[in-house]
């Protein structure tokens, strides 16, 4: 009779045993899929967030590269501006080069002195006025051009600026990577609980998830705010450039410049000044050229983060829509 109430208790305490375990592995995976739906939640949405940043530097890097080629034209206008003005020198050299141009010489030529050294140079008069006339329009065509550069880095700066605060980015894949790692240590207790990861469903939807979802960093979330900042620095540099550019140029083509008979009174030091004005907008030119194609670097860079991240993204979401 002991015998058998001992063998009757230890068949209780068995089938007691196997419900509790049964009881425990119903919790666990009740607790993972809990879990793993929450994640999905957290997680959603992630690869449209990118795709906008994506697409606010595609459509920044067409604008830069519009400015580029801007600034390019600009100085290449401005080089033919220049050439045409050393021209423009060398016969107003010619013109007055036997004393032609200065008041007291032709008051004290003679009649054949004042016909050789003034009324024949006049004929020369009408090329110098054609030589100036290109000149004015290629400076024209330079002004316009820099001044198209400020308006292209302006729109670049506010495209930038907008979006260069890319917190609310960084702090969704913080979330989602902190609910990643809590699904990741799931399937040690699902094991430990007696539960197989290769037969029950929320373990191998899990363990897909694990190998999908632990790519996405935070340090590239954090390299697009960067590089929007430094796209946003750069453009606003290149207004700033530009701006004194377009100056240089307009101040190059006053009237005061660009009459023949005003350029050839001319003192050495207002030559001097328009030379300096001239040089000036060919090298701003030359600097928006440069910003400009920092500028696109800097947006191309940001297409292939990005493109990297939303690929991360959509295999993340979709191992979580299983």
């Amino acid at each position: 009779m002991k015998k058998f109430i001992v063998v009757c208790i230890f068949g209780l305490i068995t089938v007691r045993s196997f419900g509790q375990v049964d009881a425990d592995s119903d919790n666990i995976v009740n607790n993972a899929t809990e879990l793993f739906n929450a994640t999905k939640i957290v997680c959603s949405g992630l690869s449209d967030e990118i795709s906008k940043v994506s697409n606010v530097s595609k459509i920044n890097t067409a604008v830069t590269g519009v400015g580029t080629v801007a600034a390019g034209g600009a100085l290449a206008v401005g080089m033919a501006k220049s050439s045409e003005e050393r021209e423009i020198e060398a016969l107003i050299d010619k013109i007055c080069a036997n004393g032609g141009c200065s008041a007291e010489s032709v008051n004290a030529m003679s009649l054949e002195q004042f016909y050789t050294n003034v009324i024949s140079p006049m004929a020369e008069i009408a090329e110098l006025q054609n030589k100036l006339d290109h000149s004015k329009k290629l400076g024209n065509w330079r002004t316009g051009l820099m001044a198209g550069t400020i308006g292209t880095n302006l729109a670049s700066a506010i495209i930038s600026g907008v979006n260069a605060n890319q917190s609310d980015l960084i702090q969704h894949i913080e979330a989602c990577n902190k609910m990643i790692k809590s699904l990741s240590d799931m399937p040690a207790k699902l094991t430990s609980a007696g539960v197989s990861p290769l037969d029950n469903p929320i373990a191998k939807k899990i363990n897909n998830v694990k190998t999908w979802c632990n790519q996405i960093n935070v340090s590239d979330a954090q390299k697009i705010e960067k590089r929007m900042k430094g796209v946003m620095g750069t453009s606003i540099a290149g207004v700033v450039v530009g701006g004194i550019g377009t100056a240089a140029s307009a101040s190059s083509n006053s009237n005061k410049y660009m009459n023949a008979e005003q350029r050839i009174a001319l003192t050495e030091s207002e030559k001097q000044s328009v030379n300096n004005l001239n040089t000036t907008a060919n090298i701003m030119s030359g600097v928006n050229v440069g910003t400009g194609l920092v500028e696109t670097g800097l947006n191309i860079s940001l297409i292939t983060l990005t493109k990297k991240m939303i690929r991360q993204a959509e295999m993340c979401e979709e191992a979580l829509q299983q």
